[in-house]
């Protein structure tokens, strides 16, 4: 139990704190890369990029999940509009819970980037019986429309119209969605703009603009500045509207957005696409901005950093992007660690390159490891032990990893060397014993080698902190549980305990096994808070108090009038990131209450 200090109807107790280690020396810095689909074509490929950019000493990774029409996860948000789950090319996948995993293993942050932003659909893949995208064969009446009627744009994409609100507000929930099912680090959103000033023709803005302009249509001329300025305010409320909704269910979750820059003495983002990120910046409506251009020079960079530095109020919340590749030219290593230089040298909050492949493939990572990034650092944005907090035990340790009864060595590899077998009912049995790091709620993990001949209902026990068992089943033939599979969300008390447990009983094939990690949920094991603020005493006798976590957290709340013995007044599941509970019966005498994760 992690119980939080009382308070009295009159007085405001500390937060409890979980216990956090002392944050290094090195300066914080961001630096990030994106992972595109490139990246995600198998298990085995999406889990070498993460250990790539993290033994690059990279610490953000942004990880694509909204793409071509299509979510990279197991949306019901998206099924409930379309029938269809996510994108079909991955089945039997899900590639944010993969990227969870697989980035925190090494202390990643790891951010859902929603590329596609406001594209509903691409003409080349999967388009739906409409030819434009499966939730444009559901709504219709969402794509955008030119000034000349047309629908596809210069990539063959097709938009959904930015001012309607049910696109808004199916936008928020997708992100909704993933903030509430994964533990995340933070999302990216991407393409909140126009795709140029041509569009914001359709039916449903020219009635708006009509409507709040004394009935005047929307001007012909597309670059019409009150026009871009109209279409401008639109985004500028739903970036606002995205930004207060998902912050009010996590205020932890780091919100960012990867506007372009072109130019060294314009607003290109806004002159071209009515985006006006600046705003959202300079008005706390986003939390960091990857600033992304495709320059070949470092000159041009730090032209293009030296005027972004005089439109906005604080460039440490600014990473400038780079592409190691603009225009399919490769800039050489000596250049591009200028570019590290540049973004240093103006104050930036770090960087972020364009994209992991092309990192990759010419050994740029190498080259900023050696000359730029010769030491991890944790990114700002997050307390500096964000992600220290998990445990990998691998089977080599087997001080941790004990083994009981005959295992026999596979020829399938796991994590870090050969795999284990044991026959059913042979009384085997594997235990994993954690040395947890501090009270919370983890995520346990059991790294699995499917092959055939194996268990269709292996045994994987685990024990939470008051040693409940819970037994989880895993088929261990299905390729698709290939490696972190995920067992669920446990509360671990801290200390070296006892949490898995792989069984030979009541199955039939072999049973395999490999590691296991566990890793703090940061959503759920956030410490509650109570707030005694404001009208706190009604005036039918009754006391009120409001309850703050993270949105999904079970809470149990106690009082007591002496402050020894306690007595359960509720539990909550909490919907958003607080609210208020009454005490509707009181004692006349002083009472305390304290919050706690049951």
């Amino acid at each position: 139990m992690l119980p939080f200090p009382p308070f009295t109807r009159s007085v405001l107790l500390a937060t409890l704190v979980l216990a956090l280690t002392a944050p290094g020396t090195a300066r914080a810095e961001y630096r990030a890369t994106w992972l595109a689909r490139d990246s995600l074509v198998s298990k085995e490929s999406l889990a070498a990029a993460m250990a790539t950019a993290a033994s690059n000493h990279f610490n953000v990774v942004l990880v694509n999940c909204w793409s071509r029409g299509y979510p990279l996860w197991r949306s019901q948000v998206f099924s409930n509009e379309t029938g269809m789950a996510m994108d079909p090319n991955y089945p039997g996948r899900d590639i944010l819970a993969e990227a969870v995993a697989e980035g925190h293993q090494h202390g990643l942050r790891v951010l859902a980037w929603f590329e596609y932003g406001f594209v509903g659909g691409w003409t080349g893949y999967f388009p739906g019986t409409s030819g434009k995208g499966k939730i444009f064969d559901a709504h219709p009446d969402w794509v955008a429309r030119t000034v000349t009627g047309s629908e596809m744009d210069t990539s063959n994409f097709y938009w959904m119209v930015h001012t309607r609100p049910d696109v808004q507000d199916f936008l928020i929930a997708l992100k909704a969605e993933v903030l509430r099912h994964y533990d995340l680090d933070g999302l990216e959103f991407d393409r909140i703009r126009y795709p140029s000033l041509g569009y914001g023709y359709d039916a449903y803005t020219t009635n708006l603009y009509a409507q709040e302009n004394g009935g005047a249509l929307p001007p012909a001329q597309t670059n019409n500045a009150a026009w871009i300025r109209w279409r401008a305010d639109k985004l500028n409320a739903f970036h606002a509207r995205a930004y207060d909704t998902l912050k009010d269910l996590q205020p932890s979750f780091l919100l960012a957005n990867a506007p372009s820059a072109y130019s060294s003495s314009a607003y290109s983002a806004y002159n071209s696409f009515a985006q006006d990120w600046v705003w959202w910046l300079n008005r706390n409506k986003v939390d960091r901005i990857e600033l992304q251009s495709y320059v070949s020079t470092a000159t041009s960079f730090s032209n293009i950093l030296r005027y972004v530095a005089t439109q906005v109020n604080d460039v440490s919340r600014i990473s400038p992007a780079y592409a190691v590749r603009p225009n399919g030219n490769w800039i050489d290593y000596a250049e591009m660690l200028k570019f590290v230089d540049v973004a240093r040298q103006g104050g930036f909050g770090g960087q972020a390159g364009w994209y992991f492949t092309d990192l990759n493939t010419s050994n740029y990572f190498g080259n900023f490891r050696a000359n730029r990034y010769p030491t991890p650092v944790a990114p700002p944005g997050w307390p500096a032990d964000w992600r220290d907090h998990r445990r990998v035990l691998a089977l080599t340790n087997t001080a941790d990893a004990v083994r009981t009864g005959p295992w026999t060595p596979s020829a399938n590899a796991g994590l870090t060397g050969p795999s284990l077998f044991a026959a059913a009912g042979s009384g085997a049995a594997l235990d994993y014993h954690f040395d947890v790091p501090v009270n919370g709620v983890y995520e346990v993990y059991a790294f699995l080698v499917p092959a055939s001949g194996r268990s269709t209902n292996a045994p994987l026990i685990v024990f939470d902190a008051d040693g409940a068992a819970h037994t989880n089943r895993a088929n261990q033939t299905v390729a698709a549980n290939a490696r972190w599979f995920k067992l669920g969300d446990y509360r671990l008390a801290a200390g070296r305990q006892r949490v898995l447990q792989i069984a030979t009983d009541s199955t039939t094939g072999n049973v395999g096994a490999d590691a296991a990690m566990i890793s703090l949920h940061r959503r759920l094991s956030r410490v509650p808070e109570l707030a005694h603020a404001g009208a706190d005493s009604l005036t039918n006798g009754q006391f009120r108090f409001q309850l703050r976590g993270n949105a999904g957290q079970q809470i149990r709340v106690e009082s007591s009038t002496n402050a020894v013995n306690w007595t359960p007044l509720t539990t909550v599941t909490l919907t958003n990131a607080s609210r208020w509970l009454v005490d509707s019966n009181p004692p006349a005498s002083a009472r305390f209450y304290r919050a706690v994760l049951p």
